[in-house]
């Protein structure tokens, strides 16, 4: 089975998106962060919400025609992540969890407000085994990706999240966070592989990202997961790298 999951930057490299998608149609779940789902025109987030942003959702949805998407919104029913699992996979249950409150509308701080953040779930069967796999976007603001309080607490209530689920898990996004932290160790420490750590990836950044500090996106996995294949994809069509994993359980 294969996992894409990649951050979409709103969509900003939308005709370089829609090739790499169409390319990749044989995948069978993907995993999306910044994802609108709109007809509005509307600017009140990191990327702005331009005309040929809006239905990222939408144009997505029409392209993965053999998966069925899922959208969960983290502001406004406008804009989150979403997920599209091939239609040949059985769904058992799915949801959304929330794991941050944001403060979007508040006016008093303009620079460090956030929007809500969730983790977006799905338990499928795959050779008639159970598996748990997870879509999440965490938090940058304020503290950048680096250890905070409220990363932390995020990162707890993801774990205790997990710990509800007895079966193989996989945990993958954008999660704002720099190798060394304390968050990444928590994850570790509760028996997860990192695979960015494993497969010693040095950026999860493509060459549209100008800033220092080159990692945002993980994939982490339970002892269970037979990873027969994990890579950064050369793509550029975001300021991030789609990361790829073909694993089995």
């Amino acid at each position: 089975m294969k996992l894409i999951t990649l951050n979409t930057w709103g969509g900003r490299v939308q005709d370089k998106l829609v090739t790499f998608l169409k390319q990749n149609l044989q995948t069978d779940t993907f995993f999306f962060q910044e994802v609108y789902n709109t007809n509005e025109a509307k600017e009140f987030v990191a990327v702005p919400c331009k005309q040929n942003y809006r239905g990222l959702f939408k144009l997505i949805s029409e392209i993965l025609n053999l998966s069925n998407g899922y959208f969960c919104s983290v502001l406004d029913n406008i804009y989150g992540i979403a997920s599209f699992i091939n239609k040949d996979i059985e769904v058992i249950n799915k949801g959304e969890f929330f794991v941050a409150k944001g403060d979007w509308h508040d006016p008093t701080d303009m620079h460090n407000r956030d929007h809500d953040r969730k983790l977006q779930w799905f338990e499928i069967k795959l050779n008639n085994k159970k598996l748990l796999i997870m879509n999440v976007h965490l938090t940058h603001r304020p503290e950048g990706k680096k250890d905070s309080k409220k990363r932390v607490d995020q990162i707890s209530t993801i774990i205790n999240f997990m710990n509800t689920f007895d079966c193989p898990k996989i945990l993958a996004g954008d999660f704002n966070l720099l190798p060394d932290t304390k968050c990444i160790e928590m994850l570790e420490s509760y028996g997860l592989r990192n695979l960015i750590k494993k497969y010693d990836v040095r950026s999860t950044r493509t060459e549209l990202y100008k800033k220092e500090l080159r990692f945002a996106d993980y994939i982490f996995v339970s002892p269970e997961i037979i990873v027969k294949d994990f890579k950064i994809l050369q793509d550029i069509v975001s300021d991030h790298t789609p990361l790829c994993l073909d694993f089995d359980i």
